[in-house]
């Protein structure tokens, strides 16, 4: 039996706050529309592709495509870590 994976494209700020900009992959106009925003509230983040359910208690996996937002030299790594956080906060 073969399982599906779900995809998703996703705004991974420097924090670990986050919001899904849906299934399919998002046009340039949508990239730039979330990078503005960030932008203008002084945050920086990433464009990034997620693999697995979000609320599902399996892991899910993060792919940084674009950094976005604010110029950063913001750590994916410790993005990452907060991101997993606040999912377990979400999905617990």
């Amino acid at each position: 039996m073969r399982t599906e994976t779900e995809t998703r494209w996703i705004v991974l700020g420097a924090d670990g706050r986050h919001v899904s900009l849906g299934r399919n992959e998002p046009i340039e106009a949508e990239v730039m529309a979330a990078s503005d925003a960030l932008a203008a509230q002084g945050l920086s983040g990433w464009l990034a592709r997620m693999w697995g359910e979000y609320y599902s208690r399996k892991n899910v996996t993060l792919e940084p495509l674009q950094r976005i937002g604010a110029a950063h030299d913001a750590d994916w790594q410790a993005a990452l870590a907060a991101f997993h956080a606040a999912r377990q906060r979400a999905t617990h």
